[in-house]
């Protein structure tokens, strides 16, 4: 159970690695967490080394918009599709999907007027897409669908476009002028069906308020763990 100073409890699957987002800790601290997070994504040889310059140049600068926007946690999703549980056949492809979990001010009488009013904002907004008012174990709540387009230019002429599908879901806090808001996006729009299901089961162990640190702590990560990219 990730457990965040915002007072509210998630769990998340495996297959998502936490990316440094710099809270709580000084410059230099959030520099070797970032060091051992392209460490850990990518390995250890040494040809790799530029990629994992880029990654910690690139994640450390997404942490300081990100934290600047309300989040408290943010993670890599590497889902591979395909292949045995053994891991005697290889995945056919592998997934990747970002998940923010944030924290918003919102003036918030009460979590289901809040929520129905975010659903009228969020339908009439200019991201367009599907919205619906849900209810979740810890409190009524709306899901958001959106899919986007970027496009790059190219080097040589051209250009090289990218779709992407957005997955947010706005849960209010009980008794607080807060919004949680969870993100999931990712550019495998094939795989739609699979991240509602899997931020659907994120959304469902969301649980406000101090919990038991015993039960909830997250172990630190071991040191040496094997890229989430070697196999595939």
């Amino acid at each position: 159970m990730t457990d965040s100073d915002a007072g509210v409890r998630f769990r998340v699957q495996p297959e998502f690695h936490a990316v440094p987002l710099g809270l709580g800790v000084d410059e230099d601290a959030f520099a070797e967490q970032m060091r051992q997070f392209a460490l850990g994504y990518w390995g250890g040889r040494e040809e790799l080394e530029d990629l994992r310059g880029l990654t910690r140049a690139m994640y450390s600068a997404q942490a300081e918009t990100l934290v600047a926007g309300g989040a408290v946690y943010n993670a890599v999703g590497i889902f591979p599709i395909g292949g045995t549980a053994d891991g005697s056949e290889p995945p056919e492809r592998v997934s990747r999907a970002g998940l923010t979990v944030s924290v918003r001010d919102i003036d918030n009488p009460d979590p289901r007027l809040t929520a129905a009013g975010i659903a009228e904002s969020l339908d009439k907004g200019p991201a367009g897409g599907e919205v619906q008012l849900i209810s979740l174990p810890a409190g009524p709540a709306v899901v958001h669908l959106a899919g986007s387009r970027a496009v790059w230019e190219l080097e040589g002429g051209g250009e090289h476009e990218q779709y992407f599908v957005r997955i947010e879901v706005w849960l209010p806090f009980p008794g607080e002028d807060r919004v949680l808001l969870l993100c999931l996006s990712t550019p495998d729009v094939q795989d739609l069906y699979r991240y509602q299901a899997i931020l659907a089961d994120i959304a469902d162990t969301v649980a406000f308020g101090e919990g038991d640190a015993e039960s909830d702590a997250v172990p630190a990560p071991a040191p040496g763990v094997p890229s989430p990219l070697a196999s595939y």
